[in-house]
């Protein structure tokens, strides 16, 4: 890893102090909700503290895992166009995966849709059928947007922005913000916010989500390769200036400080100037790197294999993210607010990442989103289980996030399927959603397309923020807008939460 790279990635942390003196000029606290808008804030003990997104890249195909409609698409269809598609468009593939993976084509009812149509789990989500405690806590919603290539889908999946606008900034940079704006922990040298990618995925996409968009870089999340974590640990340490770290600190610090006289006015104080508010985030930062290493000790990406549906590999990135997951957001002391995992799968499908499948569609999905949910499964305290290394889903809000989904029939005729935003699932599962909440919101037809009363990328966004308690409308976060048909932003929070959480308070 760069230097370069290294100080820009440490600004995430140690950024108190300068947030503190960038917020001077605005009026409110990020995040903080408005008088007269409580009536949509949820009551402290159901909100989540701290948010688990996997990011299944490459766009999972809803049919044979999260949305499966057994009358839609079956050979018989009286409609020759719906004929052979969804779940039955690829039945030889389909067979052949459930055999590798020993899972049976079983009934598995999650709950009804907008069309009133019955929404099975499918049998390649078999692994998550079977901890009834966390179905027993998850929403369905169905997503669509128009975006078809992966470099602009991802980044709207992950900040609710299209490519191109400057307020685009991922989840965990709001969350960030928000905390460090609050004070809740003041001093605090490690990061609120982590996103773990690899060195398989293309930086212009999944780095969208540690985008600082309008907020200050000190809101930016912690970025790391899980591939290549040992080369930052490495950094972490500073080894450069050795034992000169003292004298070093010191320069640095004085000419910041030379910097920092040329831009203020006597008697008026400091011009704005965001670039070197993110300078001193990172000074102040790499100054702070044996706190931080503390939180991110060698042993956190420790290389680890995995077998899933008869594939043994002996790297298992999921597995080694969701594992370093797991330690942030449970540390003792100073406990993540905010952990992005790239899944990209076991093995990478055929157009990259874990769910690109535009071959062998069933083979690649069956083993890469059954490799996650045993990953997955594993870091979630099972009923009756209280160890505090694992997650609660009472303190915890994960998102199964997706960018699209896949064509409901084959691409040209072969095993694999294309992209589709047309209409596809994400899931929200724990924190505010408890058994009464669970459900699906929205619906897919039959032609594999969304109907009315589906979600957007940014309403996923907005409702993640308002389970943690986040007012998401400002000028660095949303607007009413992102909502469809929403009159105010009141109105805007009832809809993104009553499809998203399935509650309004």
């Amino acid at each position: 890893m760069k230097r370069r790279t290294f100080i820009s990635l440490l600004g995430a942390a140690g950024a108190a102090v300068v947030l503190r003196r960038s917020r001077a000029a605005h009026a409110d606290t990020f995040g903080a909700f408005p008088a007269g808008n409580t009536s949509v804030q949820l009551p402290a003990g159901v909100r989540a503290k701290q948010v688990l997104e996997v990011f299944l890249y490459g766009g999972l195909s809803p049919w044979e895992t999260l949305y499966f409609v057994r009358n839609y698409g079956k050979p018989d269809d009286p409609d020759p166009a719906l004929a052979n598609t969804q779940y039955y468009a690829l039945p030889s593939g389909t067979a052949t995966a459930l055999t590798s993976c020993g899972v049976a084509d079983a009934a598995r009812v999650f709950g009804t849709d907008a069309l009133g149509a019955t929404v099975e789990l499918g049998p390649f989500a078999s692994r998550l059928w079977d901890r009834q405690d966390v179905v027993a806590r998850m929403r369905l919603v169905v997503q669509r947007h128009d975006l078809e290539p992966h470099e602009a889908a991802v980044p709207m999946a992950l900040t609710g922005r299209p490519v191109g606008q400057p307020t685009a900034a991922g989840l965990g940079t709001h969350i960030q913000r928000a905390r460090i704006d609050a004070q809740a922990t003041p001093g605090r040298a490690s990061p609120h916010s982590y996103v773990f990618s690899t060195n398989d995925i293309s930086s212009d996409n999944i780095a969208a989500a540690a985008a600082a968009g309008a907020h200050p870089g000190a809101a930016r999340p912690l970025l790391i390769k899980t591939d290549n974590a040992a080369d930052f640990t490495r950094l972490l340490r500073r080894d450069a200036v050795g034992t000169d770290r003292g004298r070093h600190d010191a320069l640095v610090d004085a000419y910041l400080g030379q910097h920092e006289a040329r831009l203020t006015w006597p008697a008026r104080g400091r011009v704005r100037s965001p670039r070197t508010d993110d300078l001193a985030a990172s000074i102040g930062s790499i100054k702070q790197a044996d706190a931080i290493a503390a939180v991110l000790p060698d042993g956190l990406f420790a290389r680890r294999g995995g077998t899933a549906c008869g594939l043994t590999r002996p790297t298992n990135l999921p597995l080694m993210g969701l594992g370093a997951a797991r330690a942030l957001l449970t540390h003792p002391t100073e406990p993540a607010s905010y952990v992005c995992v790239s899944d990209t799968g076991l093995e990478s499908a055929s157009g990259g990442g874990g769910y690109d499948t535009h071959t062998d569609n069933a083979r690649d999905t069956a083993r890469n989103f059954d490799n996650v949910l045993q990953s997955l499964l594993a870091i979630i305290n099972a009923p009756g289980e209280a160890d505090p290394t694992k997650l609660s889903l009472d303190d915890t809000l994960i998102i199964l996030n997706t960018e699209f989904g896949r064509t409901p029939s084959p691409q040209d005729g072969g095993n694999g399927r294309n992209h589709h935003p047309y209409g596809y699932v994400t899931a929200f599962i724990g924190g505010p959603i408890t058994t009464g909440y669970k459900g699906i919101s929205g619906a897919i037809g039959p032609d594999g397309r969304a109907v009315d009363g589906y979600a957007t990328p940014s309403e996923n966004r907005i409702a993640a923020l308002l389970a943690l308690g986040i007012w998401p409308f400002a000028h660095e976060g949303f607007a009413v807008s992102d909502v469809a048909d929403a009159t105010g932003e009141v109105d805007a929070a009832t809809r993104a939460m009553t499809k998203f959480l399935g509650r309004t308070a």
